[in-house]
């Protein structure tokens, strides 16, 4: 199935929602629209079975390499006999730690570069277009051999958002509650201000008591609650009004 339209219509962490419930193998695809006579901005982002693999801003199947180069990991010379040797069907990451010349630090290091730190560029992109192509191959030149839950690689670009226009009929009522769908603590890692707020979820507290509590603006709140309820930590409850 190809997915293809404007972020501005189907904002990116519903996008990998879907790739993600889905588990969706292939290639998104993703042009950054700017002014006429700028450079254009692509990011390539490849999945398998929902979870993200790999990202990159170029097809010509060096990202990776170029990565280990600036991180003066390998030489460049070495990188390119190293990846002459690499099975077509093994991913670069793990066959250059199969050969000694790369550690699973190394690799974690070099799969949060090309992953993470992309898709807080991402969030930061006003619009763009963006296309799906479930038959686009894995790119195993350019992965580590490591994954992650897309849902879990979005939470920090969620945090780094400055316009929330297209996400603001997705936030939870102010006057909403939430309950925990987990048992214990959380499964995912949050920062402070959603510790702050998962600590305070209960279903008789609206989400415009936990700001008074907090002292914060109920919009900040919602936000915040946003984030818990799209990794799946929490569950907004609408408040049912009831005649007098």
């Amino acid at each position: 199935m190809s997915v293809n339209g404007y972020l501005s219509d189907f904002p990116l962490p519903e996008i990998f929602q879907l790739l993600q419930d889905g588990k969706k193998t292939g290639l998104l695809s993703i042009q950054a629209l700017t002014s006429p006579g700028k450079v254009q901005t692509y990011y390539f982002i490849w999945l398998h079975r929902g979870r993200i693999v790999t990202i990159t801003n170029r097809l010509d199947s060096r990202g990776l390499a170029a990565l280990i180069n600036r991180r003066g990991y390998l030489g460049k010379a070495t990188s390119e006999r190293l990846i002459r040797r690499c099975p077509l069907d093994e991913p670069l990451g793990r066959f250059l730690q199969t050969q000694g010349v790369l550690t699973s630090k190394q690799l974690q290091i070099l799969f949060a570069a090309q992953v993470i730190r992309q898709i807080c560029a991402l969030f930061q992109v006003p619009d763009a277009y963006f296309v799906f192509d479930p038959n686009a191959p894995l790119p195993k030149v350019e992965m580590t051999g490591l994954s992650a839950v897309a849902t879990e690689v979005i939470l920090p670009g969620l945090r780094l958002i400055k316009d929330w226009s297209a996400f603001q009929e997705k936030l939870p009522h102010p006057q909403s509650t939430l309950v925990s769908l987990i048992r214990g603590q959380p499964n995912v890692r949050i920062n402070q201000a959603e510790w702050n707020i998962w600590r305070l979820v209960d279903e008789n507290v609206s989400l415009t008591q936990i700001a008074t509590n907090l002292g914060l603006p109920v919009d900040d709140v919602q936000r915040i609650a946003f984030r818990l309820i799209f990794v799946g930590l929490v569950l907004e409850v609408p408040r049912v009004w009831t005649d007098s």
